[in-house]
C-alpha cells in the first residue's frame, strides 16, 4: 500500500488535509473509492480499513472536513463548528475539482469506476456529494449513516428552537452528543477513541446541530436522485445512528440495485470494532463486484398466469338443465356424503316426493292456524292479563290436534272408521225401535 498526503484550500481560506491509499505496484487497481469520515473525527482513523481495501485493488481518497482532524480552523471555539451545511458540501465539491480529479488523471485512474462512501455523518455527506455529481459515480456506500434520528420529545423540542439557539448562542454545546460507550462493544476501541486528541468529544454546538438538521431535511427532498447502486451496512445494536431511518431511506430511493447488510449485534464503529473484518470484506467485495459487473439487474417480475379455461365437459356440467333447476328450486336436495353429486333421476324423484307432500303440509299448517284462532276465542283471560291475551298452552294443544288431524289415516282406514261409526249408530237406534 502506498499512502500519500497533501492539502487544499477551501473557498473560505481554510487549509484542509488530504490523504490517499493506493495499491502496491503489483496489484492492479480495479476501482476508486472516495470516503468521507464522520462528525468530529478524521480520515486517517480508517487507515487499517483503507489498507485492506487497497490490498484488494481499490484506491481510496479522502480529506478532513473543516474544523476536524488536521484541517483548519484549529482553534478550540471553531472546532467541529459547522456554520452552514452548504460549507460542507462546497468543500467536498472543491476537493473533487482541485484534488481528486487531477490525481486520478495523473495516475491513469480516471477511466476506472468511482464510488462514494461515508460513515456516520460522512454517510449524509456522501449522499449530498452524489446528488450534486450524479453522473460521475458508479455506486454509494453508506456505513452506519447519520441520515436522520429517532425523534424523542427532547430532540423535537430542541429542533423546534434550534434556529433561535443557533442565532443566540451558536457555540453553546447544548445538543446531546452520542455517548462514547455506545460507539463500540470493544473496550480497546473505546479507549483509543477517548484518548485520541484529534477527535472532537462532547455535546454538539447549537449552530452545528441546527445545520445538520437542515442536512437531514435536504436529503429527503433529493431521494429521487439516487438511481445508482447503493450498499448500506448498519449494526442492529447501533445506538448512535438509526437503522430504521436507513431502512426507510433505502425503501424510497429509485435505485433498482440496493443492498442492506444488517450486522447482528453490531455497534456504531463497524470498521473499528470486532466485526471490522466482516464489514471490510462486505464493502470491498461489493465495490469490486459493481466495478466489474455494473449494477445488478432487478429480478424480473412474474407475469400473472392466465386463468385456465374449463374443459367443455366440465363447463357443461356446471350449467343446470331446466329440469334440474326446477328440482333444485322445489326442494333443498342434500348432496350425498363425501361430496358426490346428485344425479338427475334422484333430483326428479325428490321433486316428486316433495310435490306430493306439499298439499298435506299446507293442510296441516291451515289446521294449526285455525286451532290457534279457536283457542284465542275460547280461552278466558287470566287474572292480571289484559283482555284478549292469548295463553300459549291451549294454542299449542290445538296445534298438536290439528297436526294429528292433518296426519289422518289413509282413505282405506277412513272407510273402516266410517263403517264402525254406522254400526254404532245402528246399535244405538235399536232400543228406540223396540220401545216404539
Amino acid at each position: 500500500m502506498v499512502k500519500e498526503t497533501g492539502s487544499f484550500v477551501n473557498s473560505r481560506g481554510q487549509k484542509l488535509y488530504t490523504a490517499s491509499w493506493l495499491p502496491d505496484e503489483g496489484t492492479a487497481v480495479q476501482a476508486v473509492l472516495w470516503w468521507h469520515h464522520g462528525f468530529g473525527e478524521y480520515i486517517d482513523r480508517f487507515d487499517a480499513s483503507f489498507n485492506a481495501f487497497s490490498a484488494g485493488g481499490i484506491a481510496v481518497f479522502g480529506f478532513d472536513a473543516h474544523g476536524m482532524g488536521l484541517s483548519e480552523p484549529l482553534d478550540d471555539p471553531s472546532r467541529a463548528l459547522i456554520r452552514k451545511w452548504q460549507h460542507m458540501v462546497n468543500d467536498a465539491l472543491k476537493y473533487y475539482t482541485d484534488v481528486l480529479k487531477p490525481a486520478l488523471e495523473a495516475k491513469g485512474l480516471a477511466s476506472l469506476p468511482l464510488f462514494m462512501g461515508g460513515n456516520s455523518l460522512g454517510g449524509l455527506m456522501a449522499s449530498y456529494i452524489v446528488f450534486n455529481k450524479p453522473d460521475i459515480f458508479s455506486g454509494l456506500v453508506l456505513q452506519s449513516p447519520a441520515i436522520d434520528v429517532e425523534w424523542t420529545p427532547l430532540l423535537k423540542f430542541q429542533a423546534g428552537i434550534g434556529g433561535i439557539m443557533a442565532a443566540l448562542v451558536p457555540r453553546a454545546k447544548i445538543v446531546p452528543a452520542v455517548r462514547i460507550e455506545d460507539m463500540s462493544q470493544d473496550p480497546e476501541v473505546l479507549r483509543q477513541y477517548t484518548e485520541d486528541p484529534l477527535i472532537y468529544k462532547g455535546n454538539v454546538k447549537a449552530l452545528t446541530g441546527n445545520e445538520i438538521l437542515k442536512g437531514f431535511r435536504g436529503l429527503v427532498a433529493h431521494r429521487g436522485a439516487f438511481k445508482l447502486p447503493i450498499l448500506g451496512v448498519h449494526g442492529t445494536s447501533d445506538r448512535c445512528t438509526s437503522l430504521p431511518a436507513l431502512r426507510e431511506h433505502l425503501k424510497h430511493v429509485p435505485s433498482p440495485d440496493v443492498t442492506l447488510h444488517e450486522v447482528e449485534g453490531g455497534y456504531h464503529e463497524l470498521l473499528q470494532g470486532p466485526e471490522k473484518e466482516q464489514v471490510r470484506a462486505q464493502i470491498r467485495d461489493w465495490v469490486l463486484d459493481r466495478a466489474k459487473n455494473g449494477p445488478r439487474k432487478p429480478a424480473p417480475k412474474e407475469e400473472p398466469k392466465p386463468a385456465e379455461a374449463a374443459a367443455p365437459a366440465e363447463a357443461k356440467a356446471e350449467v343446470a338443465t331446466p329440469a334440474e333447476a326446477k328440482a333444485e328450486a322445489a326442494t333443498p336436495v342434500e348432496a350425498k356424503a363425501d361430496g358426490e353429486a346428485v344425479t338427475k333421476e334422484e333430483a326428479k324423484e325428490a321433486a316428486k316426493d316433495e310435490a306430493t307432500a306439499a298439499p298435506a303440509e299446507a293442510k296441516a299448517e291451515e289446521a294449526k292456524e285455525e286451532a290457534k284462532e279457536e283457542a284465542k276465542e275460547e280461552a278466558p283471560a287470566e287474572a292480571g292479563e289484559p283482555a284478549g291475551a292469548v295463553k300459549e298452552a291451549p294454542a299449542e294443544e290445538a296445534a298438536k290436534e290439528a297436526t294429528t288431524a292433518a296426519e289422518a289415516p289413509a282413505p282405506a282406514e277412513a272407510k273402516e272408521a266410517a263403517k264402525e261409526a254406522e254400526a254404532k249408530e245402528a246399535e244405538a237406534a235399536k232400543p228406540a225401535a223396540d220401545k216404539a
